[in-house]
């Protein structure tokens, strides 16, 4: 399978991007404990993330939706570099807020942009598997970057972490600068390019993609406390356990890629959607056993990754010009999502003063997401029927 080197160019962002996010995942308590600061409040610091796209997105709604993608591409990267160098040099709560949030502004621009660009830039009827390809930087975060950091963080600091996603950086401007084409956007009206959101499929869509990422981070925020107040396992164990994670998300991703080409977008949706959250479900009743948990956190961990390259595709097919606009709107339910989750389940540790209760909005967030997709396929389904 050929690699282009835009393709590369692009994973070396959604690499720093899955490192950026989900690295503070294994070390939260140790954040939380330098910063002084519980550990419902270090999930905080997933929800700044969070916020952080969201409000990059509606920026390059505002302001950059015009702007050639490979200068808005460059913009972002910059932003991973400050957001990061500031999170590793954060000394109080406040400021780690502050570099969380400027972390998290450039990754839905990346994300959104990375697929319009994939797509614009792949042979015919290939889109699908470019934009999986992209997502296979993040996946491969998850696979070595985030238990390499999971390691680094517990044997030196976990200030290191986000250092080195800010020298990776570097590494990414030269790439954008050197592999990337130039990729002009026609400047069109602001009315012509929200035509199809005047129709409910996209609407759909994006509200099945905010309750079932809400739900995967309602759960997988708090996977450090689970396994270590819950599950019994040391705090050793941790890397192995984010390693195994990863290879679950990396997994996710790869099998996902070639049955892009058997199944349509909205079958590998629900599919995938079904299983993260059987996954809450068992992780709910069954924490307590080790084995148990750590399966249950690898199923949540490979489905959420096995449908994110087919998500992507589904949420700007049939979208036109509106492309942009629908994968950045795509990215605002990824993350603002995300945000709502992590705090949701920190409520519900909160509450309850157990962690593993944070599988509770989970499953219910995962059902009610594995629902929707179902009537979505089904509709998909009937109209190919009506096609044929």
């Amino acid at each position: 399978m050929k690699l282009n080197k835009h393709i590369a160019a692009l994973c070396i962002g959604t690499f720093c991007l899955g490192v950026a996010e989900l690295g503070i995942v294994p070390v939260l308590t140790d954040v939380a404990h330098s910063l002084h600061v519980s550990i419902p409040q270090a999930g905080l610091y997933i929800s700044a993330y969070a916020a952080g796209v969201c409000a990059g997105i509606i920026v390059l709604l505002v302001f950059a939706r015009s702007v050639n993608l490979k200068y808005t591409l460059l913009a972002a990267a910059v932003l991973i570099l400050v957001g990061n160098a500031s999170a590793a040099l954060a000394q109080n709560d406040y400021m780690m807020l502050a570099a969380r949030f400027i972390s998290g502004s450039p990754h839905g621009i990346f994300f959104a942009l990375g697929a319009v660009a994939a797509q614009r830039l792949a042979a015919e009827g290939e889109s699908a598997r470019d934009i999986t390809l992209m997502v296979l930087g993040q996946t491969s975060a998850n696979l070595v970057g985030v238990p390499l950091g999971s390691w680094i963080g517990y044997a030196f600091s976990w200030r290191i972490i986000f250092m080195t996603i800010a020298a990776l950086s570097l590494l990414l401007i030269a790439a954008l600068i050197y592999w990337l084409p130039s990729l002009p956007v026609q400047k069109k009206p602001l009315k012509e390019l929200i035509q199809p959101l005047r129709h409910p499929h996209p609407w759909i869509i994006l509200a099945g993609i905010a309750i079932g990422s809400g739900g995967f981070y309602a759960y997988y925020s708090y996977i450090d406390p689970i396994m270590s107040k819950v599950s019994g396992l040391p705090a050793s164990m941790m890397t192995p356990v984010i390693a195994l994670a990863g290879l679950s998300m990396f997994v996710g991703n790869v099998v996902s890629a070639p049955l892009t080409k058997h199944f349509n977008d909205e079958t590998l949706v629900f599919s995938g959607q079904l299983l993260i959250a059987f996954a809450a479900l068992g992780a709910y009743f069954l924490s307590r056993d080790e084995i148990t948990s750590i399966f249950m956190m690898s199923l949540a961990a490979f489905g959420y990754f096995f449908i994110a390259g087919p998500m992507q595709a589904l949420v700007i097919k049939g979208a036109g010009d509106a492309k942009v606009i629908i994968a950045a709107l795509g990215q605002i339910a990824y993350n603002g999502a995300n945000a709502i989750g992590a705090y949701l389940g920190g409520v519900a540790i909160d509450v309850s003063g157990i962690a593993s209760e944070c599988a509770l909005p989970s499953l219910l967030l995962g059902f009610a997401s594995s629902v929707l997709f179902y009537f979505v396929w089904r509709s998909s389904n009937r109209n190919d029927l009506a096609g044929d």
